[in-house]
């Protein structure tokens, strides 16, 4: 697994986080000339909120000025660091058809992930949860073992898998970490890779069906049954 330094993350030139090779996401608009100033208004304060719902920093966008040129207008997205601004996002118009103009929206996806990676290692806590939103976490939950007698092991185990297959099978991305570790190193594991929440699976499940739901950023833990976890994860995640 790869370890980020953050004292690493903070020294870095602005340069240096310019993708040499990056993949373009392009959106082009055709508007009514009459209402291409509405649209560039409302379009840009929409891609704005569209950013700050995806990061556990909602702050962290803002606009820039509008530049005009003749026809044409644009404006940029930015990300707010505590070491300068990025670009993450340009809307632009063009009004020189009488009819008709147009609205264009790009961005880099590469650069969009980066960002949005770079603001959940800026917000990692002590315990290197990488703060990453739900909606972009790459696994929303994940599960660990909490054991005494190494011989319930493999029925934890194959417990953990089940539950694994049910959470996929509503399209919850789900993780199983190395369940030999030590509980508080499957839980570190856990954390590193941004997962929201981990399902804590002890002896005791065995018999009553109840386990610990953990929330990695408040690191509040509930008390679950089995048989009511799958629709409750999907709840949790936004899933039908």
């Amino acid at each position: 697994m790869l370890q980020f330094e953050k004292q690493e993350i903070r020294q870095f030139k602005m340069d240096d986080t310019d993708l040499k090779t990056t993949s373009e996401l392009c959106l082009n608009l055709v508007v009514p000339s009459q209402d291409i100033m509405q649209f560039f208004m409302q379009w840009q304060r929409y891609r704005k909120y569209w950013w700050s719902s995806i990061t556990t920093t909602p702050s962290l966008f803002m606009l820039s000025d509008i530049k005009q040129d003749g026809n044409a207008a644009n404006v940029n997205i930015l990300a707010n660091f505590n070491w300068g601004q990025k670009v993450v996002e340009n809307i632009s118009i063009n009004t020189e058809s009488t009819e008709t103009s147009y609205l264009n929206c790009k961005m880099s996806f590469e650069d969009a992930l980066f960002t949005i990676l770079l603001d959940g290692l800026w917000n990692s806590t002590k315990e290197e949860y990488l703060r990453l939103h739900n909606k972009m976490a790459p696994y929303k939950i994940a599960l660990a073992l909490d054991y005494e007698d190494s011989n319930n092991v493999d029925t934890l185990r194959e417990l953990a898998i089940l539950m694994a297959h049910k959470l996929e099978a509503r399209n919850i991305s789900t993780w199983l970490p190395n369940v030999l570790l030590p509980l508080d190193s499957q839980l570190k594991e856990n954390l590193r890779i941004g997962v929201t929440y981990t399902a804590i699976i002890s002896e005791f499940s065995l018999s009553n069906g109840i386990f610990s739901l953990l929330n990695s950023s408040t690191k509040l833990k509930e008390q679950i049954h089995l048989a009511d976890f799958a629709s409750y994860a999907a709840l949790l995640c936004g899933k039908k």
